[in-house]
Parts: structure tokens; sequence; C-alpha cells
């Protein structure tokens, strides 16, 4: 224990003295005659942070840098050193004695590495200062520009009868360097203070002023910060859109790309080298660009990069980002100016409608390690807004933003009321809506569910559905839907109703009601799930003969509190009908025979925390998505059955914690794990219980077993995980006829185990076919290969426990993925 213990502090007390000041004043004399010397040089050993004696031999000098030695340095005179204690203040004063010596034969000898190589290891070694994390807070003035523009239009466009009509549509195209002709369809700005806390690690955005023109019912002003577009040149791994790339400054980038010396000279009164780089390899997740470093403190002045020709990446034809450094206080470097440029397209020569994203800030006003009190931190949001924020006058924009607009930017808001005129950029933004939620929208009422319009079962043979939901054109807090499904072979309708209203749209609180009676399936997902899902039913590795037809009501209030909670409350009625081949079953102790239950009824409670370190969202006022978070997702639920209310059958509680983290891990991709572990008391039929999630698909889920059969092993008390790994271009990129297909690899692993208790198994007898563990927890293994035509992903499942003779533990399950 104490050997572990003296290698931790071993490696981890260097980085203890990164971001603390190390101050050194004394005198300094000659060791012979005892007078005081000037303009002897001091510095601190391995950098070039130094000062000179003054004429009475004083000096003072402080750093950063984490060097724990001083120097003296004077012409005749030997050079000294001496020991300083990392982060402290302290005096040290010396006596230098003269130097005797020959001057020796001098040999000139070719260097033994490049010297673009050595200038990057004097990056690399002196990164972790001139990175703004060191310091222990810091806070400034931000502006952001942010401008989507329709690209690829072509020499037709201004031929369209209505465009001809629209002279101002005309007067706003405009073409870039790469001759794409493009017409701005959005642009928003925002002004906001940024604060930063190291230890601990806490960030805070207060929006000043906020502005959107172009776009309705997206709220994308609290993502335009820094909070959520923060890019950082030092970290090893760039994360933009969500794909992580390797950094030109990661201590390993030397494995990945080839540095060239190119140019030195002054910027802003700075001696600056001139550092390009380049790939080693095509189809890696790098960059190609250049960079400025000043030679004193080997900061990185200014930074611009390409992402790679060859990277594999899909929708985006070229992005490009430069970064500006000023040294606002000495040996403090930061970011004050950035632009982001991304030209998103189906393919690099589509002909089709695409997007330019331009994103420009500016930063000025640094407050550097002037700390806050913890409670300043503790605000409801991370992402605040002041009340006059999106309400700011046009005088209020002209005097306060960084960078004026010109005069295309300031006339957006006419043209994009102009441009919604046109059928082509209805039909664009109708499509681009139906592709991502399912639904197709007209005034006051939006028309789908695309997903579930045919699908097929034993029970109900072919069936249709159709759903209806109003849009927020009619309102914006208040949302009724509705479904409708018909069985040809059942010759049954089936339907749904809802009704949604944000109760308080400032900070979230969605409450719900609902009734339905439709057919489920028991065990496909991690809740009953309707079997309406086309490509789940007619893709199917086994019979949909062991239906529940199920009757619900209840009502719902999910609530975000404070910055990372959202809680959730309900009330949920259903009734259990078995259809199909299932059948509810009792053993009759009394008359030692079976008795055949009916229907089976609950009323549930339940009650749910989740908890994620600076989530947010994106999405409108009903529908959301959640952009995660770099911690993990943890959430604890109870549902609590009542005996007797509204006829329920059963007293139970079920406890339930779960936690998922998703995370990029740079040059190896992406990672996507969990856990989760539950306990049911009381007594309850199978239906309430843990029906562990199978698959009887070709489809793959994400979120169940795919070689499990439906009701294949039931518990009262379990636990179990996963992990998925999207290894990106890694491996495949290495194989040169593999590589130009842009494959990627995909792998996975999920296990499960649990038991059931006897009191159960009497309240209902557990289905035909349904397994006990054993000893043994079941498992499965998954390798794949995803970006099939950018749009297909086809994985190999291998069950490896519980395997049934005569079944091969092997299977092909195929899903769509749209992936970047």
């Amino acid at each position: 224990m104490k050997v572990n213990v003296f290698i931790y502090l071993l490696f981890t007390l260097p980085f203890l003295s990164w971001g603390q000041t190390t101050k050194v004043s004394g005198k300094v004399w000659d060791a012979n005659t005892g007078q005081p010397m000037p303009y002897v040089k001091v510095q601190f050993k391995n950098t070039k942070s130094g000062t000179l004696t003054d004429s009475v031999g004083g000096y003072s000098i402080e750093t950063y840098y984490a060097s724990d030695s001083i120097l003296f340095s004077f012409n005749g005179y030997l050079t000294m050193s001496n020991y300083v204690d990392l982060g402290k203040e302290q005096e040290v004063n010396v006596r230098m004695a003269t130097q005797m010596k020959e001057i020796n034969e001098v040999v000139i000898r070719p260097p033994d590495e490049l010297p673009s190589v050595r200038l990057h290891k004097k990056v690399i070694a002196n990164k972790d200062i001139n990175n703004k994390e060191k310091l222990s807070s810091y806070e400034y003035e931000l502006y952001n520009k942010f401008q989507m523009d329709i690209n690829n239009i072509d020499d037709d466009f201004g031929d369209q009868f209505i465009v001809k009509r629209l002279d101002l549509v005309m007067g706003y195209l405009d073409s870039t360097s790469s001759k794409k002709t493009y017409l701005p369809a959005l642009l928003t700005e925002s002004i906001s203070n940024f604060y930063y806390k190291n230890k601990p690690r806490q960030k805070k955005e207060v929006v000043q002023a906020s502005r959107i023109t172009g776009v309705e019912n997206l709220q994308l002003d609290q993502f335009l910060g820094d909070m959520y577009f923060d890019i950082n040149v030092y970290e090893n791994s760039i994360n933009i859109l969500n794909r992580s790339f390797i950094s030109p400054v990661s201590n390993f980038a030397r494995n990945h790309y080839r540095f060239y010396l190119d140019d030195s000279t002054f910027i802003d009164n700075q001696w600056c080298y001139k550092m390009r780089f380049v790939p080693k390899r095509s189809g890696e997740m790098t960059f190609t660009g250049e960079m400025w470093i000043h030679d004193t403190t080997y900061a990185v002045k200014s930074f611009s990069a390409t992402i790679a020709p060859d990277a594999n990446i899909n929708y985006i034809s070229s992005l490009y980002f430069e970064h500006e450094f000023n040294q606002v206080e000495k040996e403090i470097w930061m970011l004050t100016k950035e632009k982001l440029i991304v030209d998103i397209n189906v393919t690099k020569k589509s002909k089709i409608y695409g997007f330019y994203g331009r994103k420009t800030s500016t930063r000025k006003n640094f407050v550097i390690n002037k700390d806050r009190e913890p409670e300043f931190y503790n605000a409801e949001s991370t992402v605040e807004f002041v009340d006059s924020a999106k309400t700011r006058s046009s005088e209020y924009w002209a005097t306060h933003r960084h960078i004026p607009l010109n005069t295309q930017e300031e006339g957006i808001t006419e043209m994009v009321d102009t441009l919604k005129k046109m059928p082509f950029f209805k039909t664009l933004s109708n499509t681009l809506y139906l592709a991502t939620t399912g639904y197709y929208p007209f005034k006051y009422i939006q028309i789908g569910d695309a997903y579930s319009l045919i699908s097929n079962n034993p029970v109900e043979g072919l069936r249709t559905g159709l759903a209806l939901r109003t849009s927020r054109t009619l309102s914006k807090r208040f949302e009724l839907g509705g479904t409708i499904a018909y069985g040809f072979g059942d010759k049954r309708f089936k339907h749904s109703e809802s009704i949604r209203y944000n109760i308080t749209p400032k900070k979230r609180g969605m409450l719900t009601a609902y009734y339905s009676n439709d057919i489920e399936q028991i065990g496909q997902s991690p809740n009953a799930s309707a079997v309406g899902a086309t490509f789940a039913t007619l893709f199917r590795t086994g019979p949909l003969d062991k239906l529940t037809f199920v009757q619900r009501t209840g009502i719902s209030l999910e609530k975000d509190y404070k910055k990372d909670f959202v809680l959730y409350g309900g009330f949920d009625w259903k009734e259990f009908t078995a259809m199909g081949k299932a059948n509810y079953v009792r053993y009759n102790e009394n008359l030692n025979t079976y008795d055949t239950i009916s229907s089976v009824v609950s009323s549930e409670f339940t009650a749910r925390i989740r908890w994620t370190k600076d989530e947010e969202f994106l999405g409108g006022a009903f529908d959301r998505v959640s952009l995660r978070s770099k911690y993990p997702i943890f959430s604890i639920q109870g549902i609590f059955g009542v005996k007797g209310l509204f006829g329920s059958d059963y007293n139970y509680q079920k406890i339930e914690f779960q936690m998922e983290h998703k995370r990029p891990i740079g040059y190896l991709g992406s990672i996507r794990y969990g856990l989760n572990a539950g306990y049911v008391f009381g007594t309850a039929a199978y239906p309430f219980l843990k029906v562990h999630e199978g698959n009887q698909s070709y489809w793959l889920s994400q979120h169940a077993f795919n070689k499990l059969n439906f009701y294949e092993f039931v518990s009262d008390k379990y636990v179990g995980g996963f992990i998925e790994n999207h290894w990106q271009g890694l491996l495949f990129d290495r194989i040169p006829l593999i590589k130009k297909l842009k494959f990627r690899l995909v792998t996975s692993g999920r296990i499960t185990y649990g038991g059931i208790s006897d009191r159960h198994k009497r309240e209902m007898l557990l289905p035909i076919g349904t397994k006990s563990f054993g000893k043994i927890p079941y498992a499965e293994a998954t390798v794949g290969i995803e970006n099939i035509l950018q749009v297909l992903r086809v994985d190999l499942v291998w069950r490896i426990t519980h395997l049934d003779p005569g079944v091969h533990p092997l299977g092909i399950r195929v899903r769509w993925s749209f992936i970047l």
C-alpha cells in the first residue's frame, strides 16, 4: 500500500504545480569582492522567462511554468543553478564566482532531429502552462454570430417563376471562393458573460442579448456560446460535430502528423514561428493546416485547419476553423477570435441543396484569477438569460456587438420572410421534419407516423395506422394528439388520445394525460411496446404470437429542476388481456386445478429522478432531444402498485437504478455503456415484473438482446450492463480496398442476470418457454459494419450462453444508421 501511495505521489506531484505561480526575489553579489552585480541574467530553467538584476543586484521574477530551478548567468562568471519550491513565494540570494577556462574546439554537426520536431516538442512540453484550463478562474465577454446558408443553388434557380417576381431574393444570392452559390437562411447573435472556475470545475454563461432571424420553433440560442461550441486546440482530441479529431497539439500528434517549419516573423510585436502540419495517413480523423508558435512561451499564437480530405466522415464536404490567441496578461494566453465554417451536403459532389454553417466569435474584457463565491455558480441553469435578453433594441445591438453586421446580414429578416413563400423552401423544410420526426407538418396539424403506417402480426394480420397531432402554429404550450389503427385479421380498431401542456415553458414542466387501447408485445423494449413498428414486424425471426391487449389511462408530470435534475411523477392504470398463444393461468391449490385468468389489472404510481451534470436539450415546446453531457446519466425509479385501487389486483413495489454514458474517446472512436439493477417487492403477476428485453426480428435493436426470444427470462431481481464502441474509421482505414468504401467497425456486448421468487409464480404461471438463469448470466456480443452506403448497419450477433439445441448461436441483424 505504501508503494502504491509513493507511485501515485511520484506521478501526480509534478501536475499539482500546473497553474500555480512561483515567485522568486533576492540579490546577486560577486563572490570575491562582495559587490552587488547589476545586469545578471536570471532565468527559470528550461523556459524563456527571465529578467536582469538592477543597479544594486536585486531581482524579482515569477512564472506559471513548472520549473524547479533558477539560473544565474553573467559573462566571465560560472553559471549557477538554485532549486526553488514550485508554487511558492521565496527569496534566493547568490554569490557568483569568476570563470577561468580554455576555449575548446568547436565541431558543427547536422542536427539529430528536424527543427520542426524540436519546436513541436517545446509546444507539447509547455502546453499545460499555456492552456487556459490552468487558471484558477477566468471571465470574459463573448460575442457569437452564427449564420446558416442554403448552398448548391444552380443557375436554374433564378428562372423559377416565383423567384423572378422576388428580386430581393436574387439580391441575396452570393458565392464563395469555391464558386458555390448560396442563399442566407438564418442569422443568430448573442452577447454573454462567460465564467469559469477550476476547483471544482464549474462553468456559467449569462446571456445578455440574443436574437434569431430566419427559423421559428427552434431553441438554438443557448447552444451558440462557449458552453457547447468550445474548441480547445490544446486538448489531445478536438470534438466537433460529435466526432473526435486528433489535435496537432496532442501529446501523440507526431504519430499522426508530419510537421514542417516554414517561416518566422513578428505578429503583434511577438516573434513567432510558422509550423505547417499534414496527416501521415489518409482516412484518419485529422486536420491539414498551420499554426504560429510564440518563440518565448511556445504558446499557440494562431491556428487554422481544415479536416483532412480523406477523413472518414459523412455529409460534411468541408470544415474549416481558425483561432487567434493573445497574451492578455503576462504568460496568460486566451482565445480572442474564432471562426468556424462547415459545408454540409449529402455527398461531397452532391447536386442537392445543402447548407453552410458559419460561426464567428470574439472575446474581450478578460478577468483572470479573481475567484467568485461558490454560490455564484449554483444557478437554475448552466446557461441563463437576463429578462431583457431577447427584446434588445436595434440601438443596443449596434452599440454592443463586437463586429458590425454587413448590409446582407442586416437584411436577412426581410429576405427570409420572402424566402418562406417559395415552394422549394417549404418542401425542403417539411421533408427534413418528416425524416427526423416521422410527421409531415401542415399549418395547424401534423400527420404521421411514417414509421408505423403498415405492419403485420398473427393476431391482427395486416395492420395500418395513422397519427395526428396539433402543431405549434395552433399553440406553443398545448398539444392534442391521437392515433388510430385497424387490423384486417381481427377486424378491430385500436386508438389512443393524449393531451400535453407545458405548464412552465421557461423551465420545462410537461403535464400529460393519455388513454389508449392497443396490442403490445411485453418484453420488446425496456417497457411494454406497441407492435405497430413497421420494420420490427415485417422482418421477423420468430412469430409474434404471445401478444397482450392493453387498456391504459394515466397522467404524468415531467419537470426540469435546478441545473441537472429531471423529476417525473405519474399515475398509470392498465388492464392486460392475453391474446394469440399467450394465456394467463394460476394454480388453484384448493382444487388442485389450473384456473384461466381473463385479464389482470394494475394501478401504479411512479416517481423518478434523473440526474446528469451539465445536460442540455435541443427541441421545441413539446419534444426535445438530449445533447448529452460528458458526464453519465443516472436515474432511480420507484413504481408502486396499489391493490384494490380502481380494481387493481396486486400490491408491489419496483425499484430500479440505471446509468448510461456516451463519450468520444479520441482516436478510438466513441463509446456508450450502461448498467441497470432492480428489485420487486410484494407480489405481482409476471407481466408486471422484469421481462428481459428480446428481439424476434432481423431489425437490430439497440436496447434489447437481439438473440433472445420474448418471455425467455422473467425476474423480480436483476442486474445487467452493456457496452458499445463505434471505432469510426480505425482498422478498416488500414485495408486498401475497404478504405475507399468508408466502412466503420462497431462492436458491442450485453449481459444480464436475474431470478424470480415462488411468490410471483403462485400468482401466475410463467409462460411456456421461460427459463431460469441458474448460475449463468445471459450474454451476447456483436461485431458489425456501419456506414454501408452511408445509411446501413449490419451486425453479426453471437449468443454466448444459454444456447438452444438445434438453434445456431449466430445471427444477422440490420438497421438504418444515419451518422456523420
